[in-house]
């Protein structure tokens, strides 16, 4: 054999190997692609179960503690509660019977939109607060409805109060 043939068997011999190389390469890209993929879909996943879990304990909390607000003082407050239509969200509105200044807390709770919306409605202003569901916990939906009864803080208000921060 030549030198020119040994020589061009090593150089196709070498496209082989690049070749073999090239497509198991390719192969690992594509399981790659693939996990990554499924582990983005288990995130998600298990993302929506936690929105679910938060929706339902946030459902739960806020039910009551506008109930305990309603049986402790009946003739100063009117509470709401309830499902929409479409049954993806839950809605509170509490309001004040006979306290001054008037006020109205609204809480919606959405489980598809992952959003909880706060609003303060009152004879001194309004106010509205957007957070994520998992932002929000139980001791924020409590600390609003306390705000909503704190007449102290109300008697001298110039505006709603503050909404809540979540907690990082």
């Amino acid at each position: 054999m030549s030198d020119f043939e040994a020589a061009l068997q090593q150089k196709l011999a070498r496209n082989a190997e690049l070749e073999r190389q090239r497509r198991e390469a390719e192969r690992e890209m594509e399981r790659w692609e693939l996990r990554r993929a499924q582990e983005a879909e288990e995130r998600e996943r298990q993302l929506a179960v936690a929105r679910r879990e938060r929706h339902a304990e946030l459902v739960e909390v806020l039910t009551t503690v506008a109930n305990k607000l309603k049986a402790a003082d009946p003739e100063g407050f009117v509470v709401r509660l309830g499902w929409s239509t479409s049954g993806e969200e839950f809605i509170a509105k509490m309001s004040t019977r006979v306290l001054e200044p008037a006020r109205t807390l609204f809480i919606e709770l959405d489980r598809e939109d992952d959003e909880v919306l706060a609003r303060w409605r009152t004879d001194i202003g309004s106010s509205l607060e957007l957070w994520r569901l998992l932002e929000v916990d139980g001791d924020m939906l409590s600390e609003l409805v306390l705000q909503l009864a704190d007449q102290d803080y109300w008697r001298s208000a110039t505006r709603p109060p503050p909404f809540p921060k979540p907690e990082d």
